[in-house]
């Protein structure tokens, strides 16, 4: 009997010590002059279709993976014979542009986005952060907007970083209020 107290009292001693529930976090503010917005993303009917014609493959699937954690409800796959191109991606190569990867939009219907990445920027930069370039770029794509540097821990700062190439929490919680 002695021994099943010892047991409790070191159980309800563990119990006590345990990190309590996780702290929903909430949405962040769009960097000034931008916004979020559903109209203005690449998401057709609840899904974003796309085409890889870049040689960026590997860190396109880790965006799209990254994009697809539990709770996701946005699908992204690749598109087919029989359905309509909602995103290509592509390179291109110009030493002189500073961006590593920019996400166009079309506003026309059943025109394709396009999401372009610089390969004079990407060579230069290791493997985590290129899959942050993608991943942020997808980001946009799925209508988020660039977030405060000063204010949040975000895979969507302007100047894309090394510290992050998954959605953080701010990420999701901004995700979430778009598309529920």
């Amino acid at each position: 009997m002695n021994r099943f107290f010892v047991a409790l009292s070191a159980a309800a001693s563990l119990l006590l010590l345990a990190p309590g529930p996780a702290r929903a976090v909430d949405p962040a503010p769009c960097v000034k002059g931008e916004s979020e917005s559903k109209s203005r993303s690449s998401v057709d009917e609840g899904e974003i279709r796309y085409t890889d014609s870049s040689q960026y493959h590997a860190e396109i699937k880790h965006a799209i993976a990254a994009w697809q954690y539990s709770g996701a409800k946005i699908k992204i796959v690749g598109d087919t014979a029989s359905t309509v191109n909602d995103l290509d991606f592509q390179d291109f190569n110009d030493a002189k542009s500073t961006a590593a990867g920019i996400w166009s939009y079309n506003a026309e219907p059943a025109w394709t986005d396009y999401i372009r990445f610089n390969k004079a920027k990407m060579s230069l930069y290791s493997a985590k952060k290129r899959r942050s370039v993608a991943a942020h770029e997808l980001g946009h794509a799925l209508g988020l907007c660039h977030k405060d540097f000063n204010t949040t821990h975000s895979l969507m700062w302007p100047q894309v970083q090394e510290d992050y190439d998954v959605p953080q929490a701010v990420d999701k919680a901004n995700y979430k209020k778009l598309w529920g």
